[in-house]
């Protein structure tokens, strides 16, 4: 045999050694790729991507239904709150009681309130709401000032006619910002008796009872006489003061005659 013979069936038999060996690892490979259907995948999912796919939409959707309505229903609850709330500040009004639940009287223009509605409008309060703070601020207003039964005490067993009758005379000689600011200021003894010596100097009589339920509310002739024989008005020229508080009792005394 010639060695060129030779060299050819070697060839040949390389050739057909790995046209075998791939024929052996293509049918591996075809063997290797096809991937068992698992059990519990469903009938509508070809691989269990798709069906983890298909979960993932589902979760998306969910999660963006809920967020609806979530606003959805802040949004009612919203329309339902504001329908409670005055159209503006100067719509909220003052209702109290006491603890036995009678209504207490308060000032509806006191400038003090102005700074409360703003405040309960802005937050969106509702008039009820808006009463609560007002009552608990009035509650530890009256906790914080002077104790009224203690003061009377120093004022004797007229106290309260004594501090109505400077009320009434400070809501009818002051304007009515001066009387707020009076208003505002904690009822106590000295108070009373400052604004007693006021009324004084403006000609009222010293508070007197002329009965067991009245008090002297204007000045007599005697008040005035007893008033001008005082050294204070005549003495070293006179006290301004003293003189100026003889003549208003003086003209009060006119126009009681008039």
């Amino acid at each position: 045999m010639s060695d060129e013979q030779t060299i050819t069936e070697s060839n040949e038999s390389t050739d057909t050694a790995e046209i075998n060996v791939g024929s052996t690892i293509s049918q591996d490979s075809g063997e290797q790729n096809e991937v068992e259907r698992p059990d519990w995948l469903p009938p509508k999912f070809e691989t269990p991507e798709q069906l983890a796919t298909s979960y993932k939409n589902l979760e998306n959707k969910f999660h963006t239904r809920r967020d609806e309505i979530k606003s959805e229903l802040v949004g009612e609850l919203n329309q339902e709150a504001q329908a409670d709330v005055p159209l503006s500040s100067g719509d909220y009004q003052v209702s109290l009681v006491d603890e036995d639940g009678a209504d207490i009287d308060f000032n509806q223009d006191d400038p003090k309130l102005d700074w409360f509605r703003g405040k309960a409008h802005e937050m969106g309060l509702t008039n009820k709401e808006f009463n609560d703070i007002v009552a608990e601020y009035t509650n530890i207003s009256s906790t914080s000032g002077p104790d009224w039964e203690v003061e009377s005490q120093d004022l004797g067993e007229h106290a309260d006619r004594r501090l109505e009758r400077v009320d009434t005379w400070a809501s009818s000689a002051l304007s009515e910002d001066a009387y707020q600011t009076f208003a505002a200021i904690p009822a106590s003894a000295s108070m009373v008796k400052a604004f007693e010596e006021i009324m004084q100097l403006n000609g009222q009589p010293k508070f007197n009872m002329t009965s067991s339920t009245e008090f002297q509310e204007t000045v007599t002739k005697a008040d005035l006489m007893s008033a001008q024989q005082d050294p204070k008005y005549w003495r070293n020229g006179g006290d301004p003061a003293h003189i100026a508080k003889v003549r208003a009792m003086a003209e009060q005394l006119s126009r009681k005659r008039a």
